[in-house]
């Protein structure tokens, strides 16, 4: 399975077991995902049992601790994210040298941010050989909050990754070839083709996997101009697609500006795609610009995790960190409200889900982004401001005019 999918259906999983255990009473879980490295194994391994390093996360986290001389297998210190340093404490239970590594986090001693649960025991284990590996992730916790419950799955994902990511970079793989990245472009897409297909019919199918394709560019451009790593374009079966880069780089104004320009590039063709339209009189042209009006003026609604979101993240950069979780609040629950009335089950289930992390990295004010500058705020207020108004222009223009075409 690929990554990209083995992630998000780990994620539904999850979220799925979420109201079967709440009405059964059931408080300790268990989560357990695995990743493929493309790293040797003893380097994934010193990468997993080290008690100093730094990892590979947006923001980057660092991990400094040292071995507490009155109590035998317990370390502590700190844990870095940015400019921050959170007090972190576990003792090391049971070690297979070049195998696995159980621990417990001593609560007591931890940043409030850690505490998800009582009596909370990880373990990751590594397998493979000297060409490549796979990290096993697991944690059982019990939970006192239904807010845990949430959390939970993307920490343990999040985790996953940076794991694999650090120890691909020490190996010297973390790049994905042009050849990779079209590879899962291409089989992603036609799973996602067949999902439209099954839904729509073949012309709403090919109409939107295009405008998603083109839109996702937008994203890839702006990575490239900002000078982030790209990573490559997923498509997402029964959702749409994403643009994978290595950060968000080091201000908030390139997280809005890449946020915003898959919707703003995407202006370019949607207009082609009316005067083409009009030119020609072909109900599939006039689809393809009402499909591309519609998806790209719905992406840029102020709700995580929609573009519109991403930006407005950045809008809220400048503002005191509970006013900046009032706001979020609120778009959250107009997205979860407007998911279930168009019956966008999938995207309600991802909002319901990254709601408790948006919320409390927002109370916290965890960003390590440079906050907009007064101009910044200006230009991409004014930007996302146009490029709203355009796609709302367009979308009621064609919507009476236009005709579906189904198979």
């Amino acid at each position: 399975m690929l990554p990209l999918f083995a992630n998000v259906a780990f994620l539904f999983k999850e979220l799925l077991r979420i109201p079967f255990d709440v009405m059964a009473g059931i408080e300790r879980r268990i989560y357990v995902l695995s990743s493929v490295v493309n790293a040797p194994k003893d380097i994934c391994w010193s990468v997993v049992s080290a008690h100093k390093i730094k990892l590979e996360s947006t923001p980057p986290m660092e991990l400094d601790t040292e071995p507490d001389p009155l109590r035998p297998g317990v370390f502590s210190g700190v844990c870095r994210f940015g400019d921050r340093a959170l007090p972190f404490a576990y003792q090391v239970l049971e070690e297979r040298p070049g195998e696995a590594i159980m621990l417990r986090l001593l609560m007591s001693e931890c940043d409030p941010v850690y505490r998800l649960g009582e009596d909370y025991v990880g373990a990751v284990a590594v397998s493979g050989d000297d060409k490549q590996a796979t990290i096993t992730n697991s944690c059982e916790l019990t939970h006192r909050k239904f807010s845990t419950r949430l959390i939970m799955p993307l920490t343990i994902l999040r985790g996953s990754q940076s794991l694999k990511r650090t120890a691909e970079i020490r190996a010297g793989n973390s790049h994905r070839t042009p050849a990779d990245q079209i590879k899962s472009a291409g089989i992603t897409g036609a799973l996602t083709f067949a999902s439209f297909f099954a839904l729509f019919g073949g012309s709403i199918a090919a109409s939107l996997l295009a405008v998603i394709f083109i839109h996702e560019l937008g994203h890839i451009i702006a990575m490239r101009w900002a000078g982030i790593p790209v990573r490559g374009i997923y498509f997402v079966p029964f959702f749409g697609g994403v643009a994978v880069g290595e950060n968000f780089g080091t201000a908030e104004v390139t997280r809005g500006f890449v946020a915003l320009m898959g919707p703003a590039f995407s202006m370019l063709t949607t207009v082609l795609f009316v005067f083409l339209s009009n030119q020609s009189n072909d109900p599939f042209l006039a689809d393809l610009a009402l499909v591309s009006a519609m998806l790209n003026g719905f992406n840029l609604l102020p709700v995580l995790p929609l573009d519109g979101g991403r930006i407005l993240q950045a809008l809220t950069s400048r503002i005191a960190p509970h006013a900046a979780r009032i706001v979020h609040a609120i778009t959250l629950c107009i997205g979860i409200g407007l998911a279930a009335l168009s019956g966008d089950y999938l995207l309600l289930g991802l909002i319901v889900l990254i709601t408790p992390a948006v919320l409390s990295t927002a109370a916290r004010g965890t960003s390590t982004l440079r906050p907009l500058s007064l101009n910044e705020l200006g230009w991409l207020t004014a930007g996302y401001a146009a490029t709203a108004t355009f796609y709302v222009t367009v979308a009621l223009n064609l919507w009476n005019e236009t005709p579906i075409v189904s198979d």
